[in-house]
């Protein structure tokens, strides 16, 4: 099990580095300070560490609802989030920011979305809007 979840997480970066790469080639406009940090060798085992504790059916759910358009987290999938604590939920989604690079305003909103899921999973045990 934690193999598969191993290489779930390990898929997950790869396919966001592939969105970020090709995202930044796409604009050979960009400015070259405008282009995210890289990862540093703790950061990126602290991020692999807190995506493979949240799980890959969860941490799907949860990021739908923080960065697209979900509406709900399941009792299980709250549980396992608050289980794995705060620091990992924000800086998975602190992380997921920078890698995509969203503007200002996007990802002020992401964060109050991130917040407000960390709220109603505390609450209510679930997110069901």
């Amino acid at each position: 099990m934690e193999f598969k979840a191993t290489s779930s997480v390990n898929l997950l970066v790869t396919i966001i580095l592939l969105f970020v790469t090709s995202f930044v080639l796409a604009r050979p406009n960009t400015i070259v300070e405008s282009v995210p940090a890289p990862y540093s060798h703790f950061e990126d085992y602290q991020v692999q560490k807190c995506a493979s504790k949240i799980g890959e059916t969860c941490g799907n759910s949860i990021f739908h609802y923080i960065f697209g358009a979900g509406k709900h987290v399941s009792k299980e999938c709250c549980t396992i989030l608050l289980k794995v604590g705060e620091k990992c939920h924000d800086l998975l989604t602190t992380v997921t920011i920078r890698l995509e690079h969203f503007p200002k305003q996007q990802a002020k909103d992401i964060r109050r979305k991130n917040d407000k899921a960390w709220k109603l999973c505390k609450k209510y045990g679930q997110i069901s809007n």
